[in-house]
């Protein structure tokens, strides 16, 4: 296990999620880091790139993914149920993983589109096809998805409509009622997500700029689950503590 520097926690109203996260230091982190403009460990402001093509700042462009911080979800943001405590969440998520063994996970900058067509999409770091990768990022979502949700508090009605978008289908509001997220287990797709929902000239500059750097940083070290908290509504992610795959619990 790693830590992050610590907080005083409300648990009534901080919110737990558990991520992939680029490991602290390397490459991947820091420049994605940079490309947010923020970095979730330290909580600091970075300086983002200037990118040729976009018809934005870059900071206007990033609003969303810089408030989770860099990342890609395996179990989405949940607050803990009354009998549940930090020591609950912590154990879990040890021995998920001590049930995983680390892997590179190649990946491609790409459009994602959750809403059939109806909305511009968001520019997201996903998957290589046939990576090797891929089947073991998708076997530690589920089992994230799983082992936590006893820790789970119930959604409340508003955070209930704000992930029930009407372009779900019904095998995804399935998933929500029964997990709390509509892309999990068969419908989850593996996504470090670069910006907001941007038109088709912007999504091809951020594209575009990553290209290149996506094949000089080469792929993406899963090493670890990281723990994310949100203090409290409204606040930014940080990152709480980390638990190294194949650690024994």
């Amino acid at each position: 296990m790693s830590e992050a520097p610590q907080l005083a926690l409300d648990l009534s109203v901080a919110r737990f999620a558990i991520y992939y996260a680029p490991p602290a230091g390397s490459c991947w982190w820091n420049e994605g880091s940079r490309w947010l403009g923020r970095d979730a460990i330290t909580g600091r402001s970075l300086n983002a790139p200037q990118v040729p093509g976009l018809s934005r700042t870059l900071h206007d462009v990033t609003a969303d993914p810089r408030r989770y911080g860099l990342h890609a979800t395996l179990k989405a943001p949940m607050r803990l149920a009354p009998q549940a405590r930090l020591g609950d969440l912590r154990g879990i998520a040890a021995v998920v993983a001590a049930r995983h063994a680390p892997f590179d996970l190649a990946v491609h900058a790409d459009v994602v589109d959750t809403d059939n067509g109806k909305r511009p999409g968001f520019v997201a770091l996903r998957p290589t096809i046939g990576s090797a990768g891929a089947k073991a990022v998708d076997a530690l979502a589920a089992d994230c998805v799983q082992a936590f949700d006893d820790l789970r508090a119930p959604l409340t009605d508003a955070e209930l409509a704000k992930r029930h978008a009407p372009s779900l289908s019904s095998r995804q509001r399935e998933l929500l009622a029964h997990w709390g997220y509509p892309y999990v287990l068969e419908e989850f797709r593996f996504h470090v997500t670069l910006s907001d929902r941007v038109d088709a000239s912007d999504a091809a500059a951020i594209i575009n700029w990553w290209q290149p750097r996506v094949q000089a940083l080469g792929a993406m070290r899963a090493d670890s689950l990281a723990l994310f908290v949100q203090p409290s509504p409204g606040e930014p992610f940080l990152l709480h503590e980390r638990f190294f795959l194949g650690e024994a619990a």
